[in-house]
């Protein structure tokens, strides 16, 4: 029997898998940084790096442990509060992290700087700055005119000398210091302003400056006498002061000082000789004001010692800036002026030695109320006036107390105060008796100057405070036993 055995063949197919369906996995991931110093405020950025490049996925899940110390964003950190946090980048199950610290950061602060603090005044100098640093730090210049001292510390409340030269270039200059750690606020700008003096040595010596007493038939019990001592400025470098017998006081204000010989009975000496005498060694200079450098002036710090001390009236009605004719002619002035602050000044020193008139010498200060109804004064009451047309205005100002050596001569001159440039010297009684021609600006250098400002405090014999309007001369008291029949103080000024 024939048997027929049926086969069935079974066909298998085959279908080829493409590279689109292999998964890729991710190996590994790191970050661009696995520690971070943030400023509080600030941000930075972290890149992530995956391997292999190929891996099928690359979500990046970003995370925070601590959102409220720094929270992160695609990959932008930003620093909430101090403190640590760990900021985590998953990327395919796998994961990498940074460490970040917040940190406070260094606050520089310049405190009750005022605007012609040295690092700002084109002079130069030093000046203290205070801030708080919350770890280590370093500091550095850009420029070499510029440096601080120290350069690196720790964390804790520092403070450090910020130092710069003198700048004669004629127009503002800028330098930076920077600080590490820290970004934005970690820097301060310096703005220098130029030096705008120019001082030229015209004489030099050793001068005198002595009261003598005369009398005849006096018997006296004392005799307290009282000199100015001039100290050292921009105008003068005074080497050294001999007071021989006398002692010498700051007044009150910080800016002058003064000498007092208190004299008693047998050590009162005989008519003709000194009951007081100074001798002082003295460079003297002219010196001129570039006012073409001054530019960009700052405003005024009310809490400034030159607001203080030389704006609003002078006892005695000696300068008044409020007097109704010293307000019109004020006003006037500052509108022609359109509110320039050097243009104003000239103008005021223009007014006043125009409509001024030379006279009443040695009459003593007068009031501005006489002055203006007169416009008739010497140099000291030219200058009240010309002072009193500036503070009308807020604009600081001055008396200066002077005596020329070479002349035996006494004279008053003014100055104003430009923020971040200093005092302008100017002298409207010269502005047309001098043929040497233009004093606003300049001054010559033929005079010693005594003290600044008037009604400065001295004391009296009592210990008292007394208000000397002019500390130039002498002042005196005395007592006696016997009245004579002539008694007479004598001041002499020697020359160099």
């Amino acid at each position: 029997m024939l048997s027929i055995v049926a086969l069935t063949v079974g066909i298998i197919s085959c279908e080829k898998e493409t590279n689109e369906d292999i998964k890729i996995n991710v190996t590994s991931v790191s970050l661009s940084h696995k520690e971070v110093i943030i400023i509080k405020g600030d941000s930075c950025a972290l890149s992530v790096s995956i391997k292999p490049k190929n891996a099928t996925d690359k979500t990046i899940i970003w995370q925070s442990d601590k959102p409220s110390v720094a929270k992160v964003n695609n990959g932008t950190v930003t620093a909430v509060s101090v403190g640590d946090a760990v900021i985590t980048a998953i990327v395919g199950g796998v994961q990498a992290q940074c460490k970040v610290s917040v940190q406070e950061g260094i606050d520089i602060t310049f405190g009750n700087m005022s605007t012609d603090a040295p690092v700002i005044n084109g002079a130069g100098g030093s000046t203290s700055v205070s801030f708080t640093a919350s770890g280590d730090w370093s500091l550095e210049t850009d420029v070499s005119w510029l440096s601080v001292s120290p350069s690196e510390g720790n964390a804790g409340s520092q403070t450090i000398t910020i130092t710069t030269l003198n700048n004669p270039t004629g127009k503002v200059r800028n330098g930076t210091v920077s600080l590490t750690p820290g970004k934005k606020t970690q820097s301060i700008r310096i703005c220098q302003r130029p030096y705008i003096y120019q001082r030229k040595q015209v004489a030099s010596g050793t001068i005198t400056n002595s009261v003598s007493l005369y009398y005849t038939g006096t018997v006296w019990s004392r005799v307290y006498t009282v000199l100015p001592v001039p100290k050292s400025n921009l105008y003068q470098d005074i080497q050294s002061v001999n007071t021989y017998d006398g002692t010498v006081y700051d007044c009150p204000d910080g800016i002058n000082r003064y000498m007092v010989t208190d004299l008693y009975e047998s050590d009162i000496p005989p008519s003709g000789n000194k009951v007081i005498m100074e001798s002082i060694r003295t460079v003297a200079y002219e010196v001129t004001a570039n006012l073409d450098w001054i530019d960009s002036i700052p405003p005024y710090d009310p809490n400034s010692i030159e607001c203080i001390n030389y704006l609003g009236t002078e006892d005695n009605d000696l300068v008044d800036p409020t007097n109704p004719q010293v307000v019109s002619v004020a006003n006037g002035l500052w509108i022609r002026a359109n509110g320039n602050l050097i243009d104003y000044a000239r103008r005021c020193y223009e007014w006043t030695a125009t409509h001024m008139t030379y006279g009443l010498k040695f009459t003593d200060m007068h009031t501005i109320t006489e002055l203006m109804q007169t416009k008739t004064g010497d140099c000291g009451n030219f200058c009240s006036v010309f002072i009193s047309l500036l503070r009308a205005k807020g604009i600081p100002s001055r008396h200066i107390v002077m005596i020329s050596p070479q002349e035996s001569d006494y004279h008053i001159r003014a100055e104003f105060y430009i923020p971040a440039y200093g005092w302008i010297p100017a002298d409207p009684t010269f502005k047309n008796s001098d043929p040497r021609g233009d004093y606003f600006g300049k001054f010559t250098g033929k005079y010693v100057i005594l003290s600044l400002g008037i009604n400065p405090i001295i004391k009296d014999p009592d210990g008292y405070d007394f208000t000397a309007s002019l500390l130039q001369t002498y002042y005196y008291w005395y007592w006696w036993y016997d009245e004579g029949s002539y008694i007479d103080f004598q001041h002499n000024f020697s020359q160099f």
